[in-house]
């Protein structure tokens, strides 16, 4: 069965107030969450990822385990990561 990992950095704003934060939507085929609160989207996407690791939601732990445990790969953006590309990340 697929389950397509997603991390996608996203610019957040709201469209009342104006306000723009900075995170990423994280989600598969089962869940979804997001982060909202960075300062700023590094460049580098394997710097995503482990800005994505130091999260304490339940949701995005449970897809980032999901993808070591089974060594799959993840979307960064448009663009896909073997594990063998990540794994580094998870050490």
């Amino acid at each position: 069965m697929s389950n397509r990992a997603t991390i996608e950095p996203t610019e957040f704003k709201n469209v009342r107030g104006g306000d723009v934060t900075f995170g990423v939507r994280v989600y598969d085929d089962y869940a979804s969450a997001y982060l909202n609160l960075w300062e700023s989207i590094p460049d580098d996407d394997l710097d995503v990822l482990r800005q994505v690791l130091e999260s304490d939601d339940e949701n995005i732990k449970a897809l980032l385990n999901f993808i070591q445990e089974e060594e799959t790969g993840v979307y960064i953006g448009d663009v896909y990561y073997d594990f063998e590309q990540i794994k580094e990340c998870f050490d």
